[in-house]
């Protein structure tokens, strides 16, 4: 034992032996240097322990990260580390952001005064002009929120409303730990392929007549990690049994710009008076890392809209200034090459999406093919015996097999709400350099289909990840 600067460095190893017995009572296999007055006893130790395990509420106490950032993360080190992995389990625009939204940013990078809570009202304006053009929808810019990103609006909305959330499953990863976090309880919707992973009138009155509670349905549109779009036919159906028990409905319309056919219905349409719109420019416009995002308000539901406006202020302020003032700048003096952007960037999504589905779908997995965005959700049932035999049930054990012996990164549809032993899975189309082929499509009529040779030649990794994943199914089919 030895002293340093008033600490006593105590080697763990020669601890067992000390005639010390405070000394004797650390067990640990590494040297650490501490104050004397640390090793106070098991006792006391103990006791510290019991203190800090109620440092978190007990409903979060087994509470983890985005299971989508975190595995994430994962890939890339995988990815870092020398390992060739094809990355299909995580949904990152793969596009440059547009070049007249980072210019006019690049204008306002100055700008560090604290703005409107709200948002600055140049923006506003903005996004009522940009939903009346695209979506023909008389929104209010006094209904109007902006922040860093919809999903910390679509967490306020949960944390403030006062009620119950009403899941279809599969769910984006995020809104069901969204909703523990801010202390809500969660019914559960299942859906299933055979009606497009789309949430039913049925299933939706079921929900309705249970309890007394107040409902907030959570709608995404076009759907994460389905890729699949609400019909008008079916919002209208929605929106009168919404109607008929008083359930609010978010809707979270990220994806909304990325149709393939670039046509979209909003649930606002046919339920204006019920129906909380959130949407933001981490998809169609690439910039995900900006964080920028807005939900627009009913005037039913004002004291909601207040709510999380009073929340802002006392979480995050307000959203960035430069990309507001920026992105207010772009929407108001680049429509028609921001349109263009979209279309390209749709007619790209559109290819690759169709010829990952017509693939896999060779090789006997099956799949409702997707229309929007970046996903599809592919059916794995052909390889369950196969599977079976190697001890195998689960969708975690397949996607964990797969990446151990194809090198394919998928995440299970058990992440999003989906039954653990079910082998569907999400998959993210989108692991290839989105620039170059932007470029290319940018120097086509916009008409123009883009076909497999184009995604071949534009689009290779994601053609290398579908052949080893086929491969790697035909192995594992009895």
């Amino acid at each position: 034992m030895n002293s340093c600067r008033g600490h006593r460095v105590i080697s763990l190893e020669h601890s067992f032996q000390s005639p010390d017995p405070q000394e004797r009572l650390l067990v640990s296999a590494v040297s650490i240097t501490l104050p004397l007055k640390v090793f106070v006893g098991k006792k006391k130790m103990n006791k510290e322990n019991e203190v800090l395990k109620d440092l978190v509420r007990a409903d979060l106490a087994n509470s983890t990260a985005a299971s989508n950032l975190a595995f994430n993360e994962k890939v890339k080190a995988m990815i870092k580390s020398g390992r060739n992995v094809y990355h299909f389990a995580f949904g990152q625009s793969p596009f440059p952001i547009p070049p007249c939204l980072v210019k006019a940013m690049q204008e306002y990078a100055h700008v560090h005064d604290y703005l409107p809570m709200t948002g600055i009202l140049e923006l506003r304006e903005e996004l009522v002009n940009f939903h009346a053009r695209y979506d023909h929808l008389a929104l209010d810019v006094d209904s109007m929120v902006v922040g860093p990103g919809s999903k910390e609006l679509i967490y306020l909305t949960m944390a403030t409303f006062s009620g119950e959330i009403l899941l279809p499953a599969p769910a984006w990863t995020t809104y069901a730990p969204q909703a523990r976090l801010a202390g809500k309880e969660t019914r559960i919707l299942q859906t299933d392929r055979a009606r497009g992973w789309k949430l039913t009138p049925e299933v939706l009155e079921e929900a309705g007549q249970r309890g007394t509670s107040r409902k907030l349905l959570i709608l995404t549109n076009p759907g994460n990690p389905t890729g699949t779009c609400y019909k008008e036919e079916e919002l209208k159906a929605l929106s009168s049994v919404c109607r008929r028990y008083g359930i609010l409905v978010l809707s979270d319309e990220i994806y909304a710009r990325l149709t393939f056919d670039r046509k979209y219905s909003s649930m606002v349409k046919w339920y204006p008076e019920g129906t909380i719109l959130t949407s933001g420019f981490s998809k169609w416009a690439s910039a995900g890392g900006w964080r920028l995002g807005y939900a627009h308000f009913p005037p039913a539901t004002r004291p909601l809209m207040e709510a999380v406006r009073n929340g802002a202020s006392h979480t995050y302020s307000c959203a960035p200034a430069p990309m507001q003032y920026g992105v207010a700048k772009a929407l108001r003096d680049h429509k028609e090459e921001l349109d263009r952007y979209m279309t390209d960037c749709s007619r790209i999504l559109g290819a690759v999406g169709s010829f990952c589905h017509r693939e896999l779908s060779s090789v006997g997995v099956g799949g409702c093919e997707s229309e929007a965005g970046y996903y599809f959700m592919p059916d794995f049932e052909i390889v369950r015996e196969g599977l079976r035999a190697r001890g195998m049930s689960t969708g975690d054990h397949m996607s964990k097999s797969m990446l151990e012996e194809a090198d394919v990164a998928v995440m299970s549809a058990h992440a999003f709400l989906r039954p653990p032993e079910e082998f569907t899975t999400r998959f993210c189309f989108v692991c290839f350099d989105g620039s170059n082929a932007l470029e290319i499509a940018q120097g086509m009529p916009a008409s123009q289909p883009l076909g497999d040779d184009f995604v071949r030649q534009y689009c290779s990794p994601v053609v290398e990840g579908v052949e080893r994943l086929k491969s790697w199914v035909l192995k594992h089919t009895v």
